[in-house]
């Protein structure tokens, strides 16, 4: 028991000699890691020589490590000092030494101080063969000491650094290419915001693109924004498309009817020649215009394909950049044209002079035209005049080409007179046919109106429509306008998602606003996205008839029937053919300008065409509307006035037009134009033309209604083939009156102004007639307009038709058509007291026929036509009085082809007519 006391006595003696001796060697660390850390941050100036030494070893060869010695020594000391296990230090103390060692080369490659001779020479071993490459390998190194350190697997802490920096790398890519697709669409948007300086949703697009840019988010953020732009874009393309089909100027067709005009070549020499070569320089640029101006039209349709499709911003930005050289080349073509029809008008109007005038003045008028141009007036000449011989052969009077039938000679009732002893006067000169000229029209109205002025209203009037529709509550605004001779049209774009409804309902506060007596609102206008808002104006612009007939749109028309029907808001006059439409149909109350524009569409047809090439048959039950037009030679019958005799002209209109189609159907013609062709060719008579004019038509609804519907519903069925078209004006657009079959087969409509909505609906089954303001101002829409068309219709005053009547009446020709086809278009005669007896019977109460002698002895022969034409009556009436006056003696016999001669003098006449 002693013996086991005194053996532990001895363990425990033993274990505190250890302890004192790891006490004692703890403190001598802890002594040697303060002179360490005096020679290594102090050097000599604490630790003398020694810590100088020191320092030059450690930091020389150790460089940064040796800063990290004397704490780790420290904590050495301490920790034996603890008595703690040593297990654990030293693993620590390893790796932390072999990672400090594999951070030499690292810190010398930034200062070779920090990384002392060891770290040196070590960097250099790395870099000497492998370069920037070879600090990877210490690195690579000092990750797995770090994955023991932290008992991970080898490479653990090289995978997951490698997978955040991918990571990382992603993120900052993704934000990359986000702020450069922001900074892309805020270019596009800062781009189209010059352009499209009004849409204040660019400006927020612009905000928040500027948000995104500075922090980018998410992808869909900028998608929705990348929409919005899109959006935007498609929006304005549809917009510019519409632009781009108003864009093409009617310009090549008004260059390929300039070539026909100068087709035909002008041989000779002198004049001629120099005149040719003048045709020749215009054909050349006629053929460069009209391939310029069908190049811009090919880019302009290229565009609006190319608009349909999706389009981008800059796609945008250049088709509108496009769009504007475009129109500047537009209007240099244009003027370039206007210039060159000038020449061209000027090389007809010399050629024209060139064929008139005779041999002997064309020295003078080359010398002219080298002097002054084609736009010089060429020299006056003088004609040699003949005497007119004592019998008259008039070239044109087929009367005396296919004789009348012979009669059988009776006895008269009156003896007739012995031969006169005086010879014949002589006839009277009568001029030949030949169109009506524009000295009979009075000229044009020039401007009334300060064009400055007239702007200055219309954008207060543009203010005051924004501020009403404002205060309404209404989202659009004036956009741009136009003005025409009556009315200015304001163009309002409605914001997304606006209702056009809300506008069409604001139409009398718009009224009200504006101090006009009413508004038309079209919704939309056709080819654009906006509103139209028509507004009278407080002055009108009077558009002459002379101005009309004198646009290249008339004068230069190709079309078969050309009609003026009137100046549209845009300032073009507008001409369509009667022959496509192929009938019409005017309606308008008392003073809305009705029976003019009935006048200009008859001047338009007398200005185009001679009596040989077009007819007319007018009925004029007011006998005041038509009536002006009696005698002139393009009638083929005087003008009817009587209700009763208007049916029966009707049918007999009606038999002509089957007779048409018989005559047609025999040559194996399908219209009018084949059945003359071949006649021309065959050297035979060609048909004219033939246009049915009635105005009144409600007149003759009331006297006949089933007579005359049926008639005009065949006509207007079946005449277009056979060159017979209808025109029908009333001033009563009743359902009775204007019944549906007559509007099914009269597709083509003019409306002036009515009293009501529902006489609107019966013209043009639509509104707006009502809010028309008269005078001319009309709607007109035939087969193929979207919409009915508004149009200020020219005024052509009752003196100026008077002068064209007067000017047609004083022409003669012998008029085969109405000799042979003149008894189709006759109603009941009403000759008065018998005077309708047999042949060779003589009615002496007839009051026509000391007149119809007059006329035969003034004239110089007798034409049954001219009877016809003079004394206003039918075919049959005036071959009466013709067979009469030679029954009379007073004009001899048909003999063939000669005329018939008049027997007598003036001075005679009372033997046969006594006082009267």
């Amino acid at each position: 028991m002693a013996k086991g006391k005194t053996k532990e006595g001895k363990t425990g003696q033993a274990q505190r000699g250890d302890r004192r001796d790891l006490e004692a060697f703890s403190l001598l660390v802890l002594g040697l890691a303060v002179l360490l850390g005096a020679a290594v941050y102090f050097g000599a100036n604490l630790a003398g020589q020694l810590g100088s030494l020191l320092q030059r070893l450690l930091l020389g060869n150790l460089g940064y490590l040796s800063w990290l010695l004397p704490p780790w020594v420290a904590v050495l000391g301490f920790w034996l000092l603890l008595g703690k296990p040593m297990g654990g230090f030293l693993r620590a103390s390893l790796l932390g030494l072999a990672g400090g060692l594999l951070t030499l080369p690292l810190a010398a490659h930034a200062d070779p101080f920090l990384g002392g001779t060891l770290g040196t020479q070590f960097h250099a071993l790395l870099t000497s063969g492998l370069g920037g490459l070879g600090l990877a390998l210490p690195l690579l190194a000092l990750s797995l000491v770090a994955d023991l350190a932290l008992q991970k697997r080898p490479g653990f802490l090289l995978g997951q650094g490698l997978r955040r920096v991918v990571l990382a790398g992603r993120r900052l890519l993704r934000a990359y290419r986000l702020s450069q697709r922001a900074s892309r669409l805020l270019r596009e948007v800062r781009a189209l915001a010059e352009r499209y300086p009004e849409h204040k949703a660019l400006t927020a697009l612009q905000d928040e693109l500027l948000r995104f840019q500075r922090q980018p988010s998410d992808e869909e953020g900028l998608r929705g924004l990348d929409k919005l732009l899109s959006d935007f874009c498609a929006e304005r393309a549809r917009e510019l498309a519409s632009k781009l089909a108003t864009e093409v100027k009617p310009i090549p067709a008004r260059l390929e009817r300039l070539a026909a005009a100068l087709a035909a070549p002008l041989p000779g020499e002198g004049l001629a020649q120099a005149l040719e070569e003048q045709r020749a320089a215009l054909v050349l640029e006629v053929g460069a215009l009209l391939e310029r101006s069908q190049n811009l039209a090919r880019q302009a349709e290229r565009a609006t394909r190319a608009l349909k499709g999706p389009i981008t911003a800059p796609g945008l930005l250049e088709a509108l950049e496009s769009h504007r050289q475009r129109l500047l080349e537009w209007q240099k073509t244009e003027e370039l044209l206007q210039d060159l029809e000038r020449r061209a008008d000027g090389w007809l109007r010399w050629a024209e002079w060139a064929g008139a005038a005779p041999k002997e003045a064309h020295p003078a008028g080359l010398r002219a035209l080298l002097e002054r141009g084609l736009g010089g007036e060429p020299p006056a000449f003088e004609v040699a005049t003949a005497r007119a011989p004592t019998t008259p052969e008039p070239a044109l009077d087929f009367d005396f080409i296919f004789p009348e039938p012979e009669k059988v000679e009776t006895p008269r009732s009156a003896p007739k007179a012995e031969a006169p002893k005086n010879p014949p006067q002589a006839p009277r000169q009568t001029t030949a046919l030949r169109l009506p000229s524009l000295e009979l029209l009075d000229p044009p109205e020039p401007p009334r109106h300060d064009p400055k002025a007239l702007e200055l209203i219309t954008r207060r009037q543009a203010e005051l429509i924004n501020t009403t529709l404002a205060h309404h509550g209404v989202e659009a605004r004036v956009v741009g306008w136009s003005r025409g001779p009556t009315v200015t049209r304001f163009e309002l774009e409605p914001a997304p998602g606006e209702k056009i409804s809300r506008v069409q309902n604001l139409h009398n506060d718009l009224a009200l606003a504006l101090a006009a007596g009413s508004v038309r609102i079209e919704a939309p206008i056709p080819g654009k996205s906006v509103i139209g808002l028509e507004v009278p104006n407080a002055e009108r612009e009077l558009v002459r008839y002379s101005e009309a007939i004198q646009s290249a749109a008339f004068a230069r028309s190709k079309d078969i029937l050309p009609m003026v029907l009137g100046k549209s808001i845009d300032g073009e006059v507008w001409v369509r053919d009667l022959a496509k439409m192929p009938h019409l149909l005017i309606a308008g109350s008392t003073g809305s300008g009705k029976s003019v524009a009935v006048n200009t569409l008859i001047t338009s047809l007398l200005f185009k065409y001679l009596p040989t090439e077009l007819r007319f048959l007018m009925i004029d039950p007011k006998m005041v509307e038509l009536t002006p037009y009696e005698g002139i030679p393009h009638l083929v019958r005087p003008v009817v006035t009587n209700p009763a005799d208007a049916a029966g002209v009707l049918l007999g209109a009606v038999a002509h037009m089957e007779r048409r189609y018989k005559m047609m159907s025999q040559v194996g013609a399908r219209n009018l134009e084949q059945f003359n062709q071949k006649m021309r060719a065959a050297g035979e008579p060609t048909l004219p033309y033939l246009v049915i004019v009635i105005d009144e038509l409600a007149d003759l609804m009331i006297t006949a209604p089933k007579e005359v519907e049926q008639a005009i519903l065949r006509l207007a069925q079946m005449a277009r083939a056979t060159g017979m078209h209808l025109i029908l004006a009333t001033q009563r657009p009743s359902v009775d009156i204007l019944t549906s079959l007559i509007k099914v087969n009269i597709p083509a409509r003019m409306a002036f102004a009515v009293s009501s909505g529902f006489d609107s609906r019966t013209i043009l089954d639509t509104y707006g007639a009502e809010r028309l303001v008269g005078q001319g101002d009309m709607l007109f829409h035939q087969p193929g307009l979207p919409k009915p068309v508004r149009l200020q219709g020219p005024f052509l005053s009752e003196t100026e038709v008077h002068r064209i009547a007067e000017f047609l009446r004083e022409q003669s020709f012998e008029d085969t058509f109405v000799a042979q086809y003149g008894p189709d278009f006759e109603g009941p005669l009403n000759l008065g007291g018998g005077g309708g007896g047999e042949t060779g019977e003589i009615d002496f109460g007839d009051p026509l026929l000391k007149k119809a002698a007059e006329i035969v002895i003034e004239e110089g022969y007798a034409s049954v036509s001219r009877l016809q034409r003079r004394l206003s009556v039918g075919h049959a009436r005036a071959g009466k009085l013709v067979d009469a006056l030679e029954a009379m003696g007073i004009v001899g016999p048909h003999q063939g082809s000669k005329p018939r001669e008049v027997l007598i003098t003036r001075d005679q006449l009372a033997e046969y007519f006594g006082g009267k």
